[in-house]
Order: C-alpha cells, then structure tokens, then sequence
C-alpha cells in the first residue's frame, strides 16, 4: 500500500497528532491533580484548624514552663539558704564558749577581755585576759578551764606568774575540734 499523503501534509499531520498526544496527557494530568487536590482539602482543613486551637495551648504551656523555670530558680535558692542555714547550726556558737569561761570566772579572778575567732576547722584560740587577785586563784582559775570538756590544751605563761599578788595574766586556750 502506498502513501498517498504528500509529505508536507503528513508533517503537519504527525505534529497535529503529537499536539493532540500531549493535550490529552495534559488533560489526565490536571483531572488525576485535580480529583487529588479534592481528597486533599479535608486534610488541610483539619490541619488548619488544629493547629490554630493547638497554638493557644502551646502558648500556655510555654508561660507554664516559664513560671516553672522561675519555681526552680527560687527552689534552688532556697536550698542552698537552708544547707547554709544547716551548716550554720552545726557549728558551735561562740557565745557558749564566751559563757563557759565566764562560769568559770571565780572570786579574785577579773576577767577584762575575751578574744576568739572562727577558722575554717571550727574555733581558734581563745585568749582571755584579766588580773588575779594572786598566784593560787590564778592556778585554780587555769585548772577549771582545764576541766571545760572541748579544752586542748591551757597556755598560761610563766612570766604571769612571777608576781605575787595583783597578776595581770593572758591565758590562751586551745580547742579541741574533735570533742567539739
């Protein structure tokens, strides 16, 4: 069989056909777009909507983690006032010592100053000074200190004791830390 078509006219017929190949192809195309564009559309919808209700309570939930965070900041604050406050009562108080050695403080006996202080082991030395009316009640003075439980050791120089009568003394009294 022989082609009767003159070739020009089969030119533009094979370009008409792949014109008309392509529109339909293009046609399937926006119909299968479009029918899933429609399925689609609920689901934006829902989404849409969801996240505009979801965005109130993510806003409250974030102003709640900040008062949290708040809390917490507060919280460990005051912890660590209360571990301070703890160690504090833990240590010794100074005035118990300051009335112990007053206690002690017998008749002849003029206590004029008392010097203690706080070291990172607990008390330092205590220095108490005063005049003794003489060397016995001085003697029997060093002795009661010496009978205080949290006493180390009494350090009573020698040169205090070489007057008589009217002895201006300095005592230094050392802790021990261990039986305080």
């Amino acid at each position: 069989m022989t082609n009767l078509i003159p070739p020009t006219a089969k030119k533009e017929l094979v370009r008409l056909y792949w014109i008309r190949v392509v529109s339909a192809w293009a046609l399937l195309w926006s119909v299968c777009l479009l029918i899933g564009g429609a399925l689609l559309l609920p689901t934006y919808v829902l989404i849409a909507g969801t996240s505009g209700a979801y965005s109130s309570t993510v806003a409250s939930a974030t102003e709640r983690t900040e008062v949290y965070d708040g809390m917490v900041a507060e919280l460990e604050l005051s912890t660590q006032k209360a571990r301070r406050i703890l160690q504090k009562s833990a240590e010794p108080q100074l005035s118990h010592f300051i009335e112990d050695v007053w206690k002690v403080n017998g008749q002849g006996v003029a206590v004029n100053s008392i010097k203690l202080t706080r070291v990172p082991e607990g008390i330092g030395p205590i220095i108490v000074t005063g005049q003794a009316n003489d060397r016995q009640t001085l003697a029997a003075f060093r002795d009661r200190i010496e009978a205080l439980p949290y006493v180390g050791d009494v350090n009573l120089p020698i040169g205090d004791l070489a007057q008589n009568q009217d002895i201006i003394f300095s005592i230094t009294i050392t802790i021990n830390q261990t039986a305080l």
